[in-house]
C-alpha cells in the first residue's frame, strides 16, 4: 500500500474524528462557541486531506489550491475559537487581511507563475502563525496556567515550531518531480503531522473538559447572585489561607458584614431591588478590596471578607470606605442614603484553630455595631487568647461620622 495514501488516510481519520468529538462537546456541554468554531476547523481539516488526496493521484494544481485554502480557514478558526475563550477582542481585520495575503499567495503558487516549494511553504508558515496566536490566546491572564491550558499552549507551540521546519524545508523544494529534498519534505510531513494533529485534537478535548470542570466547582463554590465565594467556598479558601499566613507570619483581617433592615428594603420595594442592592453591596465591596484578598457571601444579606496582610486597623479603615459607599447606592427606585450597612472586625491572633474562630470574633464586634446603633464599623478587642469577648472585655468602635 502506498505510504502517502496511509499518511492521509490517518490524517483524515484523525481529523473526522476530531470534529465529531469537539461538536458532541459543544452540543452536550454548553454550546460555546469556540468550541463549535474548533469543531468546524478540524471538520474543514478533514476536507482538506481529500483534497490533498486528489490533488496528489490526479496531479491538479485545483486540488491543491483548494486544499491550501482549506489550511487557511481552519487555522484562521483555531486562532479566532482560542481568543473568543479568552475573551480577548477578535479584531477581524487582521484575520481577513492576513488569510487574503496568504491566500492570494497560495493562488500564485498554484498558478502557472507558482513554484513546489511556495505550494507547501505558504499555508505551512500561516498554520504556524495562527498557532502561536492561539497559544498566547490561552496564555491566562493575572492567574497561573492550569494544567489542561498548560498542554495545550505547549502543544501548539511544538506544532508552530513544526510548521516553520517545513517551511523551512519547503524553500529547498526543487521543480524536479523526483529530488531529494522533496522526499525529506514528504517524509517529515507524514512523520510528524500526524502525531500535532492527534496531540492538539487530544489536548484541546481535555482543556474543554478542564473548563467545564472549572465551571462546575464556580457553581459550587460561588453565590448565583452576587458571584462572590458562598460558604463552602470561603471555607476552602479562608483554611488555605490562613495556612498561609501562619507558614509565611503573614496578618490577616476578618470582616463580616451585614445591611442594616434588609428586611425593610424587600418587604418595601421587592425581591428583585432587594437582589439589586445585594448585587450593589457586592461591588461596592469588591471595588474597596485588593484582589488577592477573599469576599464571600454568607447567606442573605451577610458577607464575610478576609483582607490579607492587613491589620485590624487596616480593615477597618477599608470597610469604613465600604460604608460610606453603600450609603451613597441609588438602587433601582431608591434613593442614595437607604441603605446601609454594619461591620465587624477582627484578625487572626495566635491561639486560632481554624476560620471558625474568626467568624466567631468578627461576628461578636457585628453584633456591638448593630447595639450602637448600626451603620458602623467595629474592631473587636479582647485577649491575645482568641477566646469569646466577654462583658469585661470592651469592643472598640469605629463610628460614623
Amino acid at each position: 500500500m502506498n505510504s502517502n495514501l496511509v499518511v492521509l488516510a490517518v490524517l483524515f481519520s484523525t481529523s473526522t474524528i476530531m470534529c465529531f468529538t469537539l461538536a458532541l462537546a459543544w452540543q452536550h456541554f454548553g454550546r460555546q462557541r469556540h468550541v463549535l468554531l474548533w469543531a468546524i476547523a478540524y471538520g474543514i481539516g478533514a476536507v482538506q486531506w481529500i483534497f490533498n488526496a486528489a490533488g496528489f493521484f490526479t496531479g491538479h494544481v485545483s486540488f491543491t489550491a483548494a486544499a491550501s485554502c482549506c489550511v487557511l480557514l481552519s487555522g484562521s478558526l483555531i486562532a479566532i475559537g482560542a481568543r473568543q475563550r479568552a475573551r480577548l477582542p477578535i479584531r477581524q481585520w487582521q484575520f481577513v487581511l492576513g488569510g487574503g495575503l496568504a491566500l492570494t499567495g497560495c493562488l500564485i503558487a498554484n498558478s502557472a507563475w507558482g513554484s513546489r516549494a511556495l505550494q507547501a511553504s505558504i499555508p505551512a508558515v500561516y498554520s504556524g502563525a495562527m498557532a502561536i496566536a492561539a497559544a498566547f490566546a490561552i496564555w491566562p491572564r493575572q492567574r497561573s496556567f492550569s494544567a489542561p491550558e498548560r498542554a495545550f499552549f505547549s502543544t501548539l507551540l511544538l506544532f508552530a515550531l513544526f510548521q516553520f521546519a517545513l517551511t523551512g524545508l519547503s524553500l529547498t523544494i526543487p521543480e524536479a518531480p523526483t529530488s531529494p529534498a522533496l522526499s525529506l519534505h514528504r517524509a517529515t510531513l507524514a512523520l510528524g503531522l500526524p502525531t500535532f494533529y492527534i496531540a492538539t485534537g487530544m489536548t484541546a478535548a481535555v482543556l474543554i473538559a478542564g473548563d467545564l470542570s472549572a465551571q462546575l466547582r464556580q457553581m459550587v463554590s460561588n453565590d448565583q447572585l452576587t458571584g462572590l465565594l458562598n460558604r463552602r467556598g470561603i471555607d476552602e479558601a479562608g483554611t488555605r489561607a490562613i495556612a498561609n499566613a501562619r507558614r509565611h507570619g503573614r496578618e490577616v483581617a476578618a470582616v463580616i458584614c451585614d445591611m442594616d433592615d434588609f428586611k425593610a428594603v424587600n418587604d418595601g420595594h421587592g425581591h428583585i431591588v432587594g437582589d439589586a442592592a445585594l448585587r450593589a453591596f457586592a461591588r461596592v465591596l469588591l471595588g474597596a478590596v485588593r484582589q488577592e484578598d477573599i469576599c464571600a457571601r454568607f447567606g442573605g444579606d451577610e458577607f464575610f471578607v478576609l483582607l490579607l496582610d492587613a491589620s485590624e486597623q487596616d480593615a477597618a479603615e477599608v470597610m469604613e470606605r465600604v460604608r460610606i459607599g453603600v450609603e451613597g447606592l441609588a438602587v433601582d427606585r431608591m434613593r442614595p442614603g437607604s441603605i446601609s450597612a454594619s461591620f465587624g472586625v477582627t484578625s487572626l491572633r495566635p491561639g486560632d484553630t481554624g476560620l471558625e474562630d474568626l467568624v466567631g470574633r468578627a461576628d461578636q464586634a457585628l453584633y456591638q455595631s448593630k447595639q450602637l446603633g448600626r451603620n458602623r464599623v467595629t474592631i473587636w478587642q479582647g485577649s491575645t487568647t482568641a477566646r469569646p469577648a466577654t462583658p469585661a472585655e470592651p469592643l472598640t468602635e469605629t463610628e460614623a461620622r
